[in-house]
Protein backbone atom coordinates (compact mmCIF):
# COMPACT_ATOMS: atom_id res chain seq x y z
CA UNK A 1 0.00 0.00 0.00
CA UNK A 2 0.97 3.50 -1.02
CA UNK A 3 0.26 5.02 2.31
CA UNK A 4 0.19 2.47 4.71
CA UNK A 5 0.33 3.62 8.40
CA UNK A 6 0.05 7.50 7.32
CA UNK A 7 -1.37 10.36 9.05
CA UNK A 8 -3.86 12.44 6.65
CA UNK A 9 -5.46 15.54 7.27
CA UNK A 10 -7.96 16.02 5.27
CA UNK A 11 -10.30 19.27 5.02
CA UNK A 12 -13.61 19.44 3.25
CA UNK A 13 -13.95 16.15 3.94
CA UNK A 14 -17.46 15.69 4.19
CA UNK A 15 -18.15 16.75 0.83
CA UNK A 16 -17.81 14.26 -2.22
CA UNK A 17 -14.01 15.19 -2.99
CA UNK A 18 -12.65 14.77 0.73
CA UNK A 19 -14.99 12.25 1.24
CA UNK A 20 -13.27 10.21 -1.43
CA UNK A 21 -9.81 11.51 -1.01
CA UNK A 22 -10.53 9.98 2.71
CA UNK A 23 -11.58 7.04 0.87
CA UNK A 24 -8.63 6.58 -1.57
CA UNK A 25 -6.03 7.45 1.27
CA UNK A 26 -7.50 4.82 3.83
CA UNK A 27 -7.49 1.93 0.68
CA UNK A 28 -4.08 2.84 0.52
CA UNK A 29 -3.50 2.14 4.82
CA UNK A 30 -3.71 6.40 5.84
CA UNK A 31 -5.70 6.83 8.69
CA UNK A 32 -7.79 10.38 8.51
CA UNK A 33 -8.43 13.21 10.56
CA UNK A 34 -12.11 13.83 8.98
CA UNK A 35 -12.57 17.62 8.49
CA UNK A 36 -15.59 18.90 8.25
CA UNK A 37 -17.03 22.83 8.74
CA UNK A 38 -20.89 22.17 9.65
CA UNK A 39 -22.18 18.90 7.72
CA UNK A 40 -21.51 16.31 10.58
CA UNK A 41 -23.87 13.73 9.29
CA UNK A 42 -21.71 13.35 5.77
CA UNK A 43 -18.20 13.57 7.93
CA UNK A 44 -19.84 10.60 9.54
CA UNK A 45 -19.80 8.68 6.80
CA UNK A 46 -16.81 9.66 5.57
CA UNK A 47 -15.37 8.22 8.97
CA UNK A 48 -17.12 5.28 8.56
CA UNK A 49 -15.67 4.50 5.58
CA UNK A 50 -12.31 5.21 6.66
CA UNK A 51 -12.73 2.62 9.08
CA UNK A 52 -14.28 -0.11 6.79
CA UNK A 53 -10.76 -0.37 5.43
CA UNK A 54 -9.98 -1.11 8.39
CA UNK A 55 -8.41 2.33 9.67
CA UNK A 56 -8.59 4.85 12.09
CA UNK A 57 -10.60 8.14 11.22
CA UNK A 58 -10.63 11.11 13.68
CA UNK A 59 -13.35 13.76 13.27
CA UNK A 60 -12.80 17.30 13.80
CA UNK A 61 -15.17 20.17 12.96
CA UNK A 62 -13.50 23.27 12.50
CA UNK A 63 -14.29 26.56 10.35
CA UNK A 64 -10.97 27.03 8.24
CA UNK A 65 -11.50 30.95 8.28
CA UNK A 66 -10.92 30.80 11.56
CA UNK A 67 -7.14 30.64 12.77
CA UNK A 68 -7.76 29.66 16.50
CA UNK A 69 -9.95 26.96 15.04
CA UNK A 70 -7.03 25.45 12.35
CA UNK A 71 -4.21 25.55 15.36
CA UNK A 72 -7.22 23.22 17.39
CA UNK A 73 -7.83 20.83 14.56
CA UNK A 74 -3.97 20.15 14.16
CA UNK A 75 -3.44 20.02 17.80
CA UNK A 76 -6.63 17.55 17.68
CA UNK A 77 -4.91 15.49 15.09
CA UNK A 78 -1.11 15.35 16.85
CA UNK A 79 -2.74 14.65 20.31
CA UNK A 80 -4.28 11.70 18.56
CA UNK A 81 -2.00 10.54 15.72
CA UNK A 82 1.07 12.06 17.42
CA UNK A 83 2.25 13.29 14.08
CA UNK A 84 0.91 14.29 10.49
CA UNK A 85 2.01 13.12 7.53
CA UNK A 86 -0.11 14.24 5.02
CA UNK A 87 -2.31 17.75 4.38
CA UNK A 88 -5.31 18.46 2.28
CA UNK A 89 -6.29 21.78 2.18
CA UNK A 90 -9.74 20.95 0.30
CA UNK A 91 -12.34 23.34 2.00
CA UNK A 92 -13.96 25.62 -0.25
CA UNK A 93 -16.37 27.90 -1.03
CA UNK A 94 -18.20 28.56 -4.28
CA UNK A 95 -20.01 31.59 -5.74
CA UNK A 96 -20.82 32.17 -9.25
CA UNK A 97 -22.65 35.31 -10.71
CA UNK A 98 -22.29 37.84 -13.64
CA UNK A 99 -19.71 40.43 -12.14
CA UNK A 100 -22.37 43.50 -12.00
CA UNK A 101 -23.98 41.15 -9.80
CA UNK A 102 -21.11 40.65 -7.43
CA UNK A 103 -20.68 42.53 -3.94
CA UNK A 104 -18.04 43.46 -1.78
CA UNK A 105 -19.28 40.50 0.75
CA UNK A 106 -19.41 37.81 -2.31
CA UNK A 107 -15.54 38.39 -2.31
CA UNK A 108 -14.60 38.60 1.11
CA UNK A 109 -16.10 35.87 1.60
CA UNK A 110 -14.71 34.10 -0.70
CA UNK A 111 -11.14 35.47 0.21
CA UNK A 112 -11.73 34.40 3.54
CA UNK A 113 -12.57 30.86 2.72
CA UNK A 114 -10.98 29.89 -0.18
CA UNK A 115 -7.32 32.28 0.04
CA UNK A 116 -6.86 32.89 3.84
CA UNK A 117 -8.88 29.24 4.44
CA UNK A 118 -6.27 27.44 2.69
CA UNK A 119 -3.36 29.00 4.07
CA UNK A 120 -4.25 29.07 7.66
CA UNK A 121 -4.49 25.27 7.01
CA UNK A 122 -1.20 25.25 5.26
CA UNK A 123 0.60 27.43 7.44
CA UNK A 124 -0.35 25.58 10.68
CA UNK A 125 -0.41 21.87 9.29
CA UNK A 126 3.06 22.38 8.02
CA UNK A 127 3.96 23.31 11.40
CA UNK A 128 4.76 19.57 12.78
CA UNK A 129 5.86 18.66 9.22
CA UNK A 130 9.10 21.07 9.81
CA UNK A 131 10.28 18.82 12.75
CA UNK A 132 9.81 15.91 10.98
CA UNK A 133 11.44 17.07 7.76
CA UNK A 134 9.19 15.44 5.44
CA UNK A 135 5.26 15.75 4.39
CA UNK A 136 2.92 16.25 1.51
CA UNK A 137 0.83 19.27 1.46
CA UNK A 138 -1.85 19.34 -1.69
CA UNK A 139 -4.01 22.34 -2.23
CA UNK A 140 -7.37 22.30 -4.26
CA UNK A 141 -7.17 25.09 -7.09
CA UNK A 142 -9.71 24.45 -9.63
CA UNK A 143 -9.57 24.80 -13.82
CA UNK A 144 -11.42 28.09 -13.27
CA UNK A 145 -8.15 29.18 -11.65
CA UNK A 146 -6.30 28.53 -15.05
CA UNK A 147 -8.03 30.53 -17.04
CA UNK A 148 -11.86 32.80 -16.98
CA UNK A 149 -14.77 32.26 -18.21
CA UNK A 150 -18.11 33.57 -17.49
CA UNK A 151 -19.81 34.03 -14.25
CA UNK A 152 -16.90 33.37 -12.19
CA UNK A 153 -14.11 36.05 -11.95
CA UNK A 154 -14.33 36.12 -7.88
CA UNK A 155 -14.16 32.23 -7.47
CA UNK A 156 -11.60 32.18 -10.58
CA UNK A 157 -9.06 34.91 -8.78
CA UNK A 158 -9.00 32.74 -5.63
CA UNK A 159 -8.49 29.86 -7.09
CA UNK A 160 -6.23 31.35 -9.11
CA UNK A 161 -4.41 32.69 -5.50
CA UNK A 162 -4.55 29.34 -4.49
CA UNK A 163 -2.16 27.64 -7.16
CA UNK A 164 0.37 30.76 -7.20
CA UNK A 165 0.42 30.55 -3.54
CA UNK A 166 1.54 26.72 -3.62
CA UNK A 167 4.09 27.45 -5.92
CA UNK A 168 5.71 29.98 -3.79
CA UNK A 169 4.90 27.69 -0.93
CA UNK A 170 7.03 24.98 -2.14
CA UNK A 171 10.42 27.27 -2.26
CA UNK A 172 9.51 28.37 1.45
CA UNK A 173 8.58 24.01 2.25
CA UNK A 174 11.44 22.45 0.15
CA UNK A 175 14.81 22.48 2.74
CA UNK A 176 12.37 20.70 5.11
CA UNK A 177 11.68 18.02 2.39
CA UNK A 178 8.16 18.96 2.39
CA UNK A 179 6.61 18.71 -1.28
CA UNK A 180 3.47 20.72 -1.80
CA UNK A 181 1.61 20.45 -5.27
CA UNK A 182 -2.46 21.78 -6.14
CA UNK A 183 -4.94 20.05 -7.98
CA UNK A 184 -7.08 21.28 -10.51
CA UNK A 185 -10.13 19.55 -10.97
CA UNK A 186 -12.05 20.37 -13.56
CA UNK A 187 -16.36 19.21 -14.18
CA UNK A 188 -16.53 17.17 -11.04
CA UNK A 189 -20.25 16.16 -10.04
CA UNK A 190 -20.90 15.97 -6.37
CA UNK A 191 -23.67 15.88 -4.19
CA UNK A 192 -23.91 19.40 -3.59
CA UNK A 193 -22.81 20.40 -7.01
CA UNK A 194 -25.13 17.52 -9.35
CA UNK A 195 -24.33 17.51 -12.68
CA UNK A 196 -26.52 19.31 -15.59
CA UNK A 197 -29.50 17.32 -16.86
CA UNK A 198 -28.11 14.63 -19.26
CA UNK A 199 -30.89 15.07 -21.90
CA UNK A 200 -29.99 19.44 -21.56
CA UNK A 201 -27.50 20.91 -24.56
CA UNK A 202 -25.14 22.10 -21.62
CA UNK A 203 -24.75 18.54 -20.57
CA UNK A 204 -23.80 17.10 -23.84
CA UNK A 205 -21.44 20.41 -24.37
CA UNK A 206 -19.49 19.52 -21.62
CA UNK A 207 -19.05 16.22 -23.06
CA UNK A 208 -18.53 16.99 -26.35
CA UNK A 209 -15.49 19.47 -25.21
CA UNK A 210 -13.97 17.02 -22.64
CA UNK A 211 -11.54 14.99 -24.67
CA UNK A 212 -12.33 12.02 -22.75
CA UNK A 213 -16.11 12.17 -23.48
CA UNK A 214 -17.17 12.38 -19.52
CA UNK A 215 -17.70 14.19 -16.19
CA UNK A 216 -15.12 13.09 -13.43
CA UNK A 217 -15.65 11.22 -10.54
CA UNK A 218 -14.25 12.27 -6.89
CA UNK A 219 -12.29 8.61 -7.45
CA UNK A 220 -10.32 10.34 -10.36
CA UNK A 221 -9.14 13.47 -8.45
CA UNK A 222 -8.80 11.10 -5.25
CA UNK A 223 -5.94 9.09 -7.42
CA UNK A 224 -4.47 12.40 -8.07
CA UNK A 225 -4.11 13.05 -4.12
CA UNK A 226 -2.77 9.47 -3.60
CA UNK A 227 0.26 10.46 -6.14
CA UNK A 228 0.57 13.67 -4.76
CA UNK A 229 0.69 11.93 -0.95
CA UNK A 230 2.88 9.57 -1.90
CA UNK A 231 6.96 8.98 -2.32
CA UNK A 232 6.03 8.60 -5.38
CA UNK A 233 6.11 12.43 -5.66
CA UNK A 234 8.59 13.23 -3.91
CA UNK A 235 10.59 14.95 -6.66
CA UNK A 236 7.37 16.83 -7.42
CA UNK A 237 6.72 20.33 -5.79
CA UNK A 238 5.21 23.67 -6.75
CA UNK A 239 2.97 21.86 -9.42
CA UNK A 240 -0.51 22.14 -10.66
CA UNK A 241 -1.97 18.97 -11.39
CA UNK A 242 -5.28 19.59 -13.57
CA UNK A 243 -7.42 16.41 -13.42
CA UNK A 244 -10.07 17.45 -16.17
CA UNK A 245 -10.74 14.99 -18.67
CA UNK A 246 -8.17 16.85 -20.64
CA UNK A 247 -10.25 20.13 -21.21
CA UNK A 248 -7.89 22.46 -20.32
CA UNK A 249 -5.38 20.89 -23.45
CA UNK A 250 -6.64 22.82 -25.72
CA UNK A 251 -6.56 26.71 -25.70
CA UNK A 252 -9.44 28.27 -23.94
CA UNK A 253 -11.95 26.73 -20.79
CA UNK A 254 -15.01 26.55 -22.08
CA UNK A 255 -17.80 29.27 -21.62
CA UNK A 256 -21.41 27.27 -21.52
CA UNK A 257 -23.42 30.56 -20.99
CA UNK A 258 -25.22 30.36 -24.08
CA UNK A 259 -26.72 27.09 -22.88
CA UNK A 260 -29.01 29.00 -20.26
CA UNK A 261 -31.04 31.97 -19.13
CA UNK A 262 -28.61 35.21 -18.91
CA UNK A 263 -28.75 37.34 -15.61
CA UNK A 264 -29.93 40.53 -16.36
CA UNK A 265 -26.55 42.98 -15.34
Amino acid sequence: MRLENKIALVTGASGGLGGGICRAFAQQGADCVVAYHSKRSAAEETAATVKSYGRRALLCQADISQESEVKSMVQQALDTFGRLDILVANAGLGICKPLMQTSLEDFEQLIRVNLIGTYLTVRHGAEPMLQQRAGKVITMSSVHGLGGSHWACLYEATKAGIANFTRGAAFDLAEYNIQINAIAPGAVPVPNDPPPDPDSELHQAWINYTPCGRFGTPADVAAGAVYLASSDSDWVTGQVLSIDGGITAGPLIPSFIHYGPKPKM
